[in-house]
């Protein structure tokens, strides 16, 4: 293969191409918990969209979450991508399992690997809904796009409140008395689930809030566990992962961090105005099932020690498989 004029690189790269080979390291997240190591990307011979990579680049480093190790690190499995934002690409796989590719700048959804760029450098611009996709093998292929494991990262969970109840739910009514539902959160659960346009509906956000709130204790309440049981068969199938992925008391960062601040971890007002940026409505929901659940927990007063056998998340740095 010639060399590559760098005259012929795309704007802003940060390398010559002048080897058929391109060698990136991957700086891709806050919370890694493998050792890093340097990533041979062969340049590949399709349209695929420039980015300040480089032209044609065939795979981008990723993180990978560690809770979908067995998935990501097995057999190839067939499928398709369901949605596509600037930051974000969503697949599907046999047998319903769903996976996120994000750039640096992305949620954080727990069930995404994370790029080393930002949206500005448009990497999924030549995705489309709809793309044959594939995941496996160490890889994550979205029509012309595909990024590679290169290492892990921990997605953070809800901590243990330092009473073991929910704090400042008052400061937390008071900061939500003018942010207007997108769904009614009082709804019962099987009435919340699915309920709303788009791969997120409204509803499901509040049972993922709710849930967040409720991890640490070890009663369940069971029309919840029957919601999240019934998701693959009612909701987007991207709704019922991240259900899933809250049952273990992991969602997006700004979730967490509001879940946290409820149990005396952090500032509520700060916690809430992060969160209340996500998406179109996301973030209310997500406030307002975790203000459900703080008040669930409430009023059952002081909880004791979860019980073995309960719904209790691994330390996020002790390496969690799916």
């Amino acid at each position: 293969m010639p060399p590559v004029r760098s005259d012929d690189a795309s704007p802003g790269s940060r390398v010559d191409h002048r080897s058929p080979l391109v060698w990136e390291i991957g700086i891709v997240c806050y919370d890694s918990v493998s050792s890093l190591r340097v990533v041979g990307v062969r340049q590949g011979s399709g349209n695929a969209s420039a980015t300040r990579y480089g032209r044609r680049m065939a795979s981008l480093p990723a993180a990978a979450p560690l809770p979908a190790h067995a998935l990501l690190t097995g057999p190839v499995r067939p499928g398709r991508v369901v949605g596509v934002h600037p930051s974000c690409v969503y697949v599907v796989s046999d047998p319903g399992e769903v996976v996120a590719v994000e750039t640096a700048d992305g949620l954080g959804l727990p069930c995404a690997l994370r790029l080393g760029l930002d949206r500005d450098a448009r990497p999924f611009r030549a995705v489309a809904v709809g793309d044959p996709a594939a995941v496996g093998a160490g890889r994550v292929v979205a029509g012309p796009f595909a990024a590679e494991v290169v290492r892990w990262w921990a997605p953070p969970v809800v901590r243990r409140p330092h009473d073991r109840q929910p704090q400042w739910q008052e400061a937390l009514e008071g900061l939500l008395r003018d942010v207007r539902p997108p769904v009614d959160p009082a709804l019962a659960p099987h009435e919340l689930l699915g309920r709303g346009p788009g791969l997120t509906p409204a509803g499901d956000d509040v049972l993922a809030g709710w849930l967040l709130a409720v991890h640490h204790d070890p009663d369940l309440p069971a029309d919840l566990a029957t919601a999240v049981e019934a998701a693959p068969a009612t909701t987007t199938a991207l709704s019922a992962a991240l259900l899933r992925e809250a049952v273990q008391g992991r969602g997006v960062p700004a979730a967490v961090a509001l879940a946290d601040a409820l149990g005396g971890q952090g500032d509520v007002g700060a916690a809430l105005d992060r969160l209340l940026r996500v998406g179109h409505t996301s973030g209310a929901a997500l406030a307002l099932g975790l203000l459900r659940g703080a008040r669930l927990v409430s009023s059952r007063g002081e909880m004791p020690h979860s019980a073995p056998g309960t719904h209790q998340s691994a330390d996020p740095d002790a390496g969690l498989a799916a």
